[in-house]
């Protein structure tokens, strides 16, 4: 937030991915190999700072420059669907041939990243509405001021709603894979089809991204976070009742319907329920550290649920979880599509 439009954090996630390639066949796996403890702590620390927090980075700034352009960060997001589709399909395949390709492939393509940032001119327009959409005319950035986001029941109300529903989805997605492939004669047949599931789910996820700005728009943001939560809910209660590969699939595929309400939803929501300003600090705070750290604390609780009860029943438990805490953020979650007094006319995301 405070660096705005500028592209330093860019670039230091830019060249960090440059070094992908050198980083994992001269440095992770030699270390590994020598000390797993000293493998663990490279690889999680270079993980964390370029994947973890990278990709949060990214998203972040995507939708502030989409704000600053007036063009829909959904449109863009559609680019990153099409690339998982492609990684899902392409890199299965590498990794069987030699794992080493798909590390060099990685760094080739953030040099093409690079070139890409320094071409870039991503300037914001000098027009009232962009000022305003931006957040220019309200209190300026300050730590300060992020600190009082605590302050704010809104803000928590939001924090209920990643926590409840989008952390236990993705601690649920963690293990799935291993459950799709106990359908299937052997688990490489499983693989396999997970992998062709993904990519057609990937590509529908683009087609759904593309058209997610303008739906948002229409029911508003609080109802598209209320409508992936209760596709999120399905997923996971009818994952505890499936019993066929069919339906498994099935249930897999609807991954491609919940992914375009959450993110465009949450910018959108953040966009309008608090100040444009801190965008960045809500999405990397609100949504993607508060749902990394309680990802935490739940996969260890739900890792004990698959040993114990086992999926079907695990399941059941998630699921009840998500869609008690969907209906609960029908009262936390603030409703209406510009929330702000100042605001002026509908930001992008």
């Amino acid at each position: 937030d405070k660096l705005g439009l500028r592209k330093h954090l860019l670039w230091t996630i830019t060249v960090l991915l440059i070094l992908f390639a050198p980083f994992f066949i001269f440095v992770f796996s030699p270390l590994l190999q020598m000390n797993i403890i000293a493998g663990a702590l490279a690889g999680g620390i270079y993980l964390g700072i370029v994947f973890s927090s990278g990709s949060g980075a990214v998203e972040a700034y995507i939708e502030r420059v989409s704000r600053a352009n007036r063009f829909e960060y959904g449109k863009v997001r559609v680019a990153g669907c099409v690339g998982w589709a492609l990684c899902a399909s392409i890199t299965g395949v590498l990794f069987g041939i030699d794992p080493n390709i798909t590390f060099w492939i990685a760094s080739g393509f953030a040099l093409v990243l690079g070139l890409l940032l320094w071409l870039s001119r991503p300037e914001s327009s000098n027009s009232a509405e962009v000022i305003e959409a931006l957040g220019a005319n309200r209190q300026a950035f300050s730590l300060r001021t992020a600190a009082e986001l605590l302050r704010m029941p809104r803000f928590w109300g939001f924090i209920v709603y990643v926590i409840g529903v989008a952390s236990v989805y993705d601690v649920f997605d963690q293990q799935f894979a291993n459950f799709f492939k106990s359908f299937f004669a052997s688990p490489q047949r499983g693989t396999e089809v997970f992998g062709f599931v993904t990519t057609g789910g990937e590509l529908l996820n683009a087609l759904i991204m593309f058209c997610a700005p303008a739906i948002v728009n229409r029911i508003g943001a609080k109802n598209a976070l209320l409508t992936a939560g209760m596709i999120m809910s399905v997923r996971i209660l009818g994952s505890s009742f499936a019993s066929s590969a069919v339906e498994v699939v099935i249930l897999k595929m609807l991954h491609m319907f919940e992914i375009p309400f959450l993110l465009v939803g949450t910018f959108k929501y953040i966009s309008s329920a608090f100040n444009p300003r801190l965008s960045a600090t809500l999405f990397l705070i609100g949504f993607n550290l508060s749902k990394q750290l309680s990802g935490v604390v739940l996969s260890a609780w739900v890792g004990r649920m698959y040993d114990t009860v086992g999926f079907h029943q695990a399941y059941l438990i998630l699921g009840c979880i998500t869609l008690s805490f969907t209906l609960l953020s029908f009262f936390t979650l603030r409703g209406g599509k510009n929330l702000l007094p100042a605001a002026g006319t509908q930001t992008p995301a």
